[in-house]
């Protein structure tokens, strides 16, 4: 059957375009207000592109728990930048994203930057951590964003070209890195989080995307295990399913990147790369 905007004039289908995201904006602020907090979900930290998505969908799938990928609010509109900074309460980023929180299992990379309000809100919460190799993790967003890597600075179609919340995740924006051009300052964010895990190592489930990539269903399962969940479905059907776009995994690092900046990666990143066996 065809749906209903194919029959719909061009000159009114913009105008159909906005009543339809005010209508479905409306229907999730109702949704919203009308959600409960779960005090104590399994949170999936880590960062951009490292693999959250597909681990936090496919733990959802095996074990039938009800999941969010990525916080929606933060897609077009973000404000976790705003808790760094001491300009929003935690509580409040909460209250403003309710029904993401209200499920079973929470994936959204920017959850890692606020990890202490996070611990201190959610204190019977279970967190795992994905990490991956910050050369492919790094080559991955560039992918993403349709960038090179291989640049000294972008330039200024570069910026424009980006989202909001891609610009403070290149950028780091309130977390005071150092880094002279945007390949450094997105290695010393890898660094940053890699340290996070290291530093609260006790209390996260480490895994990491390259062994997820091995053997997907045994990680996942081995995952569930670690926390105490029951299997309940077969994912082994699903395991491929692309849950985010997925970048240039054949492209080198030296030929993406350059000598130069694939250096600054990798000094930055020395330390983390040597205990995660990178």
């Amino acid at each position: 059957m065809a749906k209903f905007h194919q029959f719909i004039p061009p000159p009114i289908q913009p105008l159909y375009s906005k009543v339809r995201e005010l209508r479905d904006y409306i229907e999730r602020e109702i949704k919203t207000q009308r959600a409960k907090i779960n005090p104590h979900p399994i949170i999936v930290l880590g960062n951009q592109k490292s693999g959250t998505s597909v681990i936090a969908a496919l733990l959802g799938k095996l074990t039938n728990l009800s999941v969010t990928i990525d916080l929606y609010k933060e897609i077009d509109h973000p404000l976790h930048h705003q808790v760094i900074q001491g300009k929003l309460s935690f509580e409040e980023f909460v209250r403003l994203n309710k029904l993401d929180f209200s499920r079973e299992i929470v994936k959204e990379p920017n959850l890692t930057l606020l990890y202490d309000n996070l611990l201190e809100y959610f204190p019977e919460s279970q967190v795992v951590f994905v990490v991956r190799d910050p050369r492919d993790n790094l080559r991955s967003i560039l992918n993403r964003l349709q960038l090179p890597g291989n640049l000294p600075q972008l330039n200024t179609k570069h910026w424009e070209s980006m989202s909001p919340t891609w610009r403070l995740i290149i950028e780091s924006q309130g977390l005071n890195l150092p880094g002279e051009n945007y390949i450094e300052r997105m290695a010393h964010r890898w660094n940053y989080m890699a340290d996070l895990y290291d530093n609260h190592a006790d209390r996260m489930i480490l895994i990491r995307y390259e062994d997820f990539l091995k053997n997907k269903v045994g990680q996942i399962k081995t995952l569930a295990q670690e926390l105490e969940l029951k299997p309940s479905n077969d994912i082994s059907d699903q395991v491929n399913i692309q849950f985010q776009s997925r970048g240039d995994r054949k492209v080198k690092w030296t030929d993406f990147f350059g000598t130069e900046n694939l250096s600054k990666i990798e000094s930055i990143c020395n330390n983390n790369m040597k205990k995660l066996n990178y």
